[in-house]
């Protein structure tokens, strides 16, 4: 049995991190991922005025109670999608003009429908043509009842109830369309309620404060990640070991919990308890599934549907197509050099599992879900090449390392 502690989970942190530049005192984020995201929110945060100090695996978090007052500045966010649709509705607080720009890739990832929320606000947000770059005045709002398409990214909705303490009870957001990752929302109301707001909701379609709260400082211990456990538990799975993951509990509000269940369905056994978990690999056999919920282990799903017995279809997962890529056509482009039959559509993946695979060599798009994903395949294809691995210090800067920790334990 291999014994797996997952760093902590990026989305969890950059959420923290967030609250915690909105309070009044000081807070404590134990566990702190440290990856290419969270290092491009604290960077951003500091511009901003925002005081954070690093102790061991801790941050310390000086809060502004919201108030920023930094004008013409310019922050770089990378290929972050949290760290970007947060700041661009935080940055609404501040008094004075805020520039954010990313990655190539960034800048093909829609915004426009945060921007037309927060224009309802009557703020100035210019955008090109729905992309970013995203340049905000802020300082200027008014609260009141806005609505928002969510149907892109959950995250866009999750930047406004962020913000929304600060904005006191005049601020309501009704959502328009249904929500994907919706438990990533539920993580945002949960992290809220953590530094002391507990925001309503009429059945995660309209939201709002029955009275004006302020957040409270905190001290958070940011849970382990699953989104990063999923490529250990694919490869028990498709080896049919056993692992153990540590710092994960069955009622988390994390969407990749479903991926534990997804391979249990699969036929591996699960075995829960209050701070892990226990999978047992098996004779996989395919399904039909819809991950709308849990867009961000459709990777490893479709890698550990290489090695089941039957055709695999995962579902109601258009929402793929706007991430680090386009991970739909990726997944697509790169199992069929693998040998398999693969049918692509707008929201679909159907994967029909060959019997014989040939090494090839993966493009990963620049993309550490594909890089991460693919390190299956290599488990169980001989010769099998990824390029540009490094991509993976995105989300997980240590994961080759724990994967061939893993890889060793398991005689592979």
């Amino acid at each position: 049995m291999f014994v797996f502690t997952p760093p902590g989970s990026k989305s969890f942190a950059n959420r923290a991190l967030i609250l915690a530049s909105l309070t009044e005192g000081k807070s404590i984020l134990k566990n702190f991922p440290f990856c290419e995201d969270t290092l491009y929110m604290i960077r951003a945060l500091k511009k901003l005025g925002v005081k954070i100090e690093k102790k061991d695996d801790s941050l310390i978090v000086h809060g502004t109670e919201g108030k920023f007052n930094k004008d013409n500045l310019k922050i770089y966010c990378g290929n972050a999608g949290t760290t970007f649709r947060f700041l661009t509705a935080l940055s609404i607080l501040n008094e004075g003009e805020i520039t954010l720009t990313g990655s190539k890739r960034m800048l093909q990832r829609p915004i426009g429908a945060l921007a037309d929320a927060l224009k309802q606000l009557n703020v100035e947000i210019e955008t090109q043509n729905g992309y970013p770059p995203v340049k905000i005045r802020g300082g200027n709002y008014e609260a009141k009842t806005i609505t928002i398409n969510s149907e892109i990214s959950s995250q866009f909705l999750s930047a406004l109830l962020l913000i929304m303490p600060i904005l006191g009870k005049k601020f309501k957001i009704i959502s328009e369309n249904e929500i994907p990752s919706l438990p990533y929302v539920k993580l945002t109301l949960q992290l809220l309620e953590k530094f002391g707001v507990k925001i309503n909701h009429d059945n995660y379609k309209k939201y709002f404060l029955e009275k004006d709260l302020k957040l409270k400082s905190a001290e958070i211990i940011i849970e382990s990640d699953l989104s990063s456990s999923t490529y250990f538990l694919g490869s028990a799975a498709i080896l049919k070991r056993t692992i153990k993951i540590n710092g994960i509990n069955i009622k988390t509000t994390q969407a990749d919990v479903k991926f534990i269940k997804v391979l249990e369905k699969m036929g591996c056994v699960v075995e829960w308890n209050n701070d892990y978990v226990k999978l047992k690999g098996n004779n996989l056999k395919g399904i039909s599934i819809d991950m709308h919920d849990a867009p961000d282990s459709v990777p490893t799903l479709a890698v550990v549907s290489l090695f089941a017995k039957g055709k695999t279809k995962i579902k109601n997962i258009k929402n793929l197509r706007y991430k680090e890529s386009d991970r739909i056509s990726a997944l697509a482009t790169e199992i069929k050099k693998l040998g398999a039959e693969v049918k692509e559509g707008e929201d679909f993946l159907e994967i029909t599992p060959s019997n014989v695979y040939q090494p090839a060599t993966i493009e990963t798009y620049n993309d550490h879900r594909i890089a991460m994903s693919f390190a299956l395949a290599q488990l169980m294809i001989p010769n099998l090449k990824i390029k540009n691995p490094e991509c993976v210090k995105k989300s997980f800067p240590n994961f080759w390392f724990e994967f061939n920790k893993m890889r060793a334990a398991f005689n592979i």
